[in-house]
């Protein structure tokens, strides 16, 4: 069998290809930022990483209130009309439209409250810069392609724009005061993907926009709010480590923290395609053999990379990020057991959750951990303190919490397995 014909084989498997591609398009751009993020510790400094970590870590919370939950409502509803054109048109409508609403809350909250408390004009473009470039990547329609399990189209494209923004980070940030350029050039790569998405979707896919009322719009929003709980609780549970580090103990911890987090980031890149993928395929199929399988076959090989960046962090660090790299080897290693926890939540959450008709279980974990998170916050604040080493390890304790409570679903609703 030729190249060809294999290939033609691998699209005929939209679930493999669908996997295939966020992979591809989720790892590149974790993997392009992980490449850009030991050069921005050489030219910047653990300082000004942890500045422009903390506007990240901020405008994640934003980030998380403008996707609100679409990701995984919307991409359902795209899966069950993949083959009717029009309704496919109005679900992108309302999506895009909440999006825009929510989009516009946000930015008003930022310029309001946020960007007045910052120290001078550099940090506020950070922060609006980022916001642009989360704005950007919130109006990608990849909720659809999802559904209807399509998204070698915009892989391609985007990932190409994504490393023409990562070369004019090499050539545009030289010196310590360009800091604010990286999410410069995050946003335009990531304007420069949206374009050529929607360009595939109106002349290839033949999905357009339409009018629809304010009360669909309003309809959609709460079809979604479920899973928007869970996101919300979810982005205590990763960002508010960065956020606390900032105002206690300073931008320098706040560097070495985001430097030992990106490094996770990648790592959870590499795990949520699947997950991702599985969530449309089982909520129509419902095969839970698939679960099993990816269980049995893939998470030994997460395993055993853990392992090995957990034994060898101090040469890897120090290869990427350079002689400050050693300052990154605890708290790396104390974040290491998010990574191993990370991939049974993926895979026993919404695919498998939301198959077994329980997805509001899948929505309750993620709040019971932020529970245990914000409870152990407090006991860390009045025994030892908030620092990274706290932090890190509260981390690890959450999401372990939050595997924990779906296994523990799961095994008392094991018949709905059959």
């Amino acid at each position: 069998m030729g190249f060809l014909d294999r290939l033609r084989q691998v699209r005929r498997h939209s679930l493999l290809e669908n996997t295939v591609m966020l992979y591809i398009l989720q790892f590149s751009t974790m993997a392009l930022g992980l490449v850009t993020q030991g050069y921005q510790q050489r030219v910047l400094g653990m300082e000004l990483v942890g500045t422009l970590g903390a506007a990240q870590y901020v405008i994640n919370f934003f980030q998380i209130f403008i996707d609100f939950g679409f990701i995984l409502s919307a991409t359902a509803k795209a899966s069950r009309c993949r083959e009717d054109k029009r309704e496919l048109g109005r679900v992108l409508s309302r999506v895009i439209a909440a999006k825009g609403i929510f989009i516009t809350v946000s930015t008003a909250i930022l310029l309001g409250f946020i960007c007045p408390g910052l120290s001078d004009t550099r940090e506020v473009l950070a922060y609006l810069f980022y916001m642009l470039s989360v704005a950007m990547m919130a109006l990608l329609p990849d909720f659809l392609y999802r559904g209807i399990e399509q998204m070698t189209a915009i892989t391609v494209r985007a990932v190409a724009i994504k490393i023409f923004a990562t070369v004019m980070v090499f050539l545009f940030v030289r010196e310590p005061g360009d800091y604010y350029r990286v999410p410069l050039f995050t946003a335009l790569g990531n304007a420069g993907a949206l374009a050529f998405v929607y360009w595939h979707l109106y002349r290839k896919v033949g999905v357009r926009f339409c009018r629809v009322s304010l009360g669909s719009v309003w309809g959609e929003i709460r079809e979604s709010s479920q899973f928007f709980l869970a996101k919300a609780a979810s982005a205590v549970n990763s960002n508010l480590n960065g956020v606390l580090l900032k105002q206690i103990t300073g931008s320098a911890s706040v560097g070495m923290y985001t430097n030992a987090d990106r490094v996770i980031s990648v790592a959870r890149s590499g795990m949520s395609p699947i997950a991702d993928s599985l969530y449309p395929h089982m909520m129509k199929h419902k095969n839970f053999k698939i679960v099993k399988k990816a269980l049995l076959f893939v998470y030994p090989v997460i395993l055993a990379g853990c392992a090995l960046v957990f034994i060898f962090a101090k040469p890897l660090l120090t290869l990427w990020l350079g002689p400050d790299g050693e300052q990154v080897v605890t708290p790396l290693r104390l974040l290491m057991p998010v990574a191993v926890f990370c991939f049974p939540n993926y895979v026993l959450g919404h695919p498998t959750l939301g198959a077994m008709g329980l997805v509001k279980y899948a929505n309750m974990s993620v709040i019971f951990g932020t529970a245990v998170y914000l409870l152990g916050a407090a006991l860390a604040y009045f025994v030892v303190g908030i620092n990274w080493v706290s932090l890190c390890l509260l981390s690890s304790v959450t999401e372990f919490s939050i595997l924990a409570f779906r296994v523990g679903v799961i095994i008392k609703h094991r018949k709905l397995l059959k």
